[in-house]
């Protein structure tokens, strides 16, 4: 539900430290916010504060959730919509919005907190209800809009591995909450600019990340400077000396922004992170033009891990018909594989190995999962090593419609990578470094015809096929094998 910045008030009286009322909170916000935003905004923004938790409960959102109302309305940058109703993000509601902030979130925001306790029939609508939500945001943040995240956003959708990877990593513990020294990675960097190009000497909660964090996806603009922090504290678990503290990245069209500071209420009454956050949220809306990676520094930017080699999060199968054996996606029998959320245009890397005489595909762009062969696109996955001239059945071939350029499948029992692109109508595919499908969808005009004038099985002009499905992996009674899949979003 909304907030008001009164109600806000109120609940901060109740819980503020005895040392400071919410009056006092209030005026020291309005007094450390800046009196103009970064840059002026082309439009006016909305910016949706998100502060459900299904986890630990910060005390703070009252006190974040104000700082950020109060700084929207003294710059003009924004305007504040608070809600811990997910209802919020479904489509309609949530297309209103420029940027999501999730703020101080914890835990499954997406499922009940009582999911455990509903009938059969109310979890199946529950799961129904958490994938429409995550689809939401996924193509919220890929279309064009921004996504922020505050302090434990990354304690966060643990079961989502994409929204790690959007947000750009998950907690894994804090061994400091004193005073720490933070350093600047970029001081140039215009989301700096507050810092004027000096470190920060602060008192917060210092969380360290774990996967998919990593440096060659975001970039990391703050971080804690371990030369002068006590690296003998309990808890640490890194051994590169990279706690990261303040980074951006994109995801398709959409920009990202998170900072870990926010656990502390005074964090909320300091003027240089108040700037830096209004810097982020003003990227992350669209107003702040700069880019959100360097291709030298971060080559892997974009890229989301479908399947993370550990379980199969984010997924849907009938149980026990795939399993995760020593980091391999491996079908046990019983059905196909498909992720929980839909793309439209795309790269798909992964790697996949047959048996011998095995069969397989990989689905794209399907539209029913109930009726895969008619309403989505086949990458063919086949044991045909050695074949002279491929057919339109053969691996790499987009199955009964164009036969790959040569034949590139390794023999059974080894490693094949793939690379698939689908952009608009034109689909491209190499395989183990060759190019060997380039294909346009346009160009089949007519059910049951291909433009050789072949005939195929499907139903409707493959030109019709929809442009936007699931991705999903072929129980065709052979075994099969798949691995490093991820896949890039790619903006229009």
């Amino acid at each position: 539900m909304f907030r008001s910045i009164a109600a806000t008030l109120s609940i901060l009286a109740l819980i503020a430290a005895p040392a400071i009322c919410a009056d006092d909170e209030a005026a020291l916000i309005k007094q450390a916010a800046p009196n103009k935003p970064i840059v002026k905004p082309e439009k006016p923004r909305k910016l949706l504060v998100f502060t459900l938790t299904r986890g630990f409960y910060h005390d703070v959102i009252p006190t974040a959730t104000l700082a950020l109302q109060i700084m929207g309305e003294k710059t003009g940058a924004f305007e504040v919509t608070q809600t811990d109703d997910i209802s919020f993000f479904e489509p309609d509601k949530l297309k209103q919005f420029d940027a999501v902030c999730f703020q101080n979130t914890t835990g499954e925001v997406f499922t009940p907190a009582d999911f455990d306790k509903l009938s059969p029939d109310d979890q199946a609508k529950a799961v129904e209800r958490r994938h429409r939500l995550r689809q939401s945001l996924f193509d919220f943040v890929t279309s064009g809009k921004g996504l922020v995240g505050v302090h434990a956003a990354t304690d966060t959708l643990y079961t989502w591995p994409v929204y790690g990877s959007m947000m750009g990593g998950y907690f894994n513990g804090h061994p400091w909450n004193e005073d720490v020294v933070i350093k600047l990675d970029e001081p140039d960097h215009p989301l700096n600019a507050a810092f004027k190009g000096q470190p920060l000497r602060v008192a917060d909660e210092i969380y360290q990340f774990r996967a998919p964090y990593s440096r060659k996806h975001q970039r990391v603009l703050l971080s804690l400077d371990t030369s002068q922090t006590d690296m003998k504290k309990q808890g640490i678990n890194r051994d590169d000396d990279d706690f990261a503290v303040s980074w951006i990245q994109q995801v398709g069209a959409g920009r990202i922004f998170y900072c870990s500071l926010g656990h502390r209420h005074d964090i909320f009454w300091n003027p240089q992170i108040l700037a830096h956050y209004l810097a982020g949220i003003q990227y992350a809306c669209g107003d702040l033009k700069v880019p959100g990676t360097t291709p030298e520094k971060q080559p892997d930017a974009g890229w989301l891990p479908l399947f993370d080699g550990q379980n199969l999060n984010g997924w849907i199968c009938s149980e026990g018909s795939w399993a995760v054996e020593d980091g391999v996606m491996t079908r046990k029998g019983g059905g196909d594989i498909w992720t929980e959320l839909q793309f439209a245009d795309f790269t798909l890397e992964l790697d996949f190995k047959v048996s011998a005489e095995a069969n397989s595909g990989v689905f794209f762009r399907t539209g029913d999962l109930n009726d895969c062969v008619q309403t989505g696109i086949e990458m063919q996955v086949y044991d045909s090593f050695g074949k002279e001239t491929p057919t339109r059945e053969d691996c790499g071939a987009i199955f009964d419609c164009l036969a790959p350029s040569k034949n590139a499948v390794k023999q059974a029992g080894e490693w094949n990578h793939t690379a698939l692109t689908c952009r608009g109508s034109k689909i491209n595919i190499v395989l183990n470094g060759e190019p060997i499908i380039d294909m346009n969808l346009d160009d089949w005009t007519t059910a049951h015809k291909n433009p050789d004038g072949t005939d195929n099985k499907f139903n409707t002009a493959y030109k019709d096929m929809p442009r936007k499905g699931y991705i999903g992996f072929q129980d065709h009674g052979h075994d099969v094998w798949y691995r490093n899949v991820r896949i890039k979003p790619l903006a229009d």
